[in-house]
């Protein structure tokens, strides 16, 4: 690819952000397309954020992404704030247009596609592990999906309280627990979300839970992708539950978000091809 002064940028924000495959797959499908267009990745501490964020739009990028820590606190930075956001009160995809930054949550449709693909049973109870950016996309994915009733389970269980004044609404039954208290919900869940990054590389003999706390007929979902297969996953496969990757929603949200930076809609297959390919090199280590 040719990269000159008529190249326009997207990128990723967050800390840290060394293990993400989200350059390999803009930047495949930006060739793959003929977009004049690259992605990279920035890791940016929380302390200079907003910096960074003036950066960006002064460099008239054409939209970038956000994850951990600032899906919450780049809300203040932004121009406007599509329903998506607004619901979730959390960002993870940025679009520049007219001058103005424009927050998303792809996270919402990730989740979602990943759910409706699978074969759980959405009349039951789900759990929620963590109360982050990505909490707070899976709780709203399965309030439109349906389900009525939803524990969140977080070290902090004051950050878990607070999702459940944010999100409680009438026909839904919300609770919220300490971490060590998840066991006792999930083995009577039929979806399990872990929206945490436990398992994530470089501590990859993690996991919220073990074979012994998954029903066999339930279906456990973890959005962390590095390693493709995490413990939480192994263990869900002991119990006989049906798992999904992580790779699954980062490409459902990559996928959208792709479209609201160009209009196109990318190739979901050569994605999920090389995502995976590139995981299963990695083996569960950083590049």
């Amino acid at each position: 690819m040719e990269i000159d002064s008529e190249t326009k940028l997207c990128c990723l924000i967050g800390h840290p952000v060394k293990h993400s495959i989200s350059p390999l797959l803009h930047n495949t499908a930006f060739k793959q397309l003929g977009l004049k267009m690259v992605y990279l990745a920035f890791d940016v501490e929380p302390r200079y954020l907003s910096r960074v964020v003036k950066g960006l739009k002064s460099l008239n990028v054409a939209g970038f992404n956000v994850t951990i820590p600032h899906k919450v606190s780049i809300m203040r930075l932004l121009d406007v704030i599509d329903s998506t956001s607004m619901e979730t009160k959390a960002v993870n995809t940025v679009a520049l247009k007219d001058g103005k930054l424009i927050g998303y949550n792809t996270d919402i449709e990730g989740v979602k596609r990943s759910l409706i693909d699978s074969n759980c049973m959405l009349d039951g109870r789900a759990l929620v592990i963590g109360a982050g950016g990505a909490a707070r996309a899976a709780i709203v994915a399965l309030k439109e999906l349906g389900v009525k009733e939803i524990v969140i389970a977080n070290r902090s269980i004051w950050r878990a309280a607070t999702l459940v004044r944010i999100f409680k609404d009438e026909g839904l039954k919300m609770k919220s627990v300490n971490l060590y208290e998840a066991k006792r919900y999930s083995r009577a869940s039929s979806i399990i979300i872990n929206a945490t990054p436990i398992g994530m590389w470089p501590y990859m003999d993690e996991t919220p839970l073990s074979s012994n706390d998954i029903p066999r007929n339930s279906v456990v979902l973890d959005l962390v992708y590095n390693p493709l297969k995490t413990k939480l996953l192994e263990e869900a496969e002991k119990a006989g539950a049906e798992t999904i990757s992580g790779l699954k929603p980062l490409i459902e949200q990559a996928v959208k978000a792709f479209e609201i930076w160009t209009g196109f809609q990318p190739p979901k297959d050569t994605l999920w091809r090389i995502g995976e390919e590139a995981l299963r090199r990695r083996g569960g280590r950083e590049e």
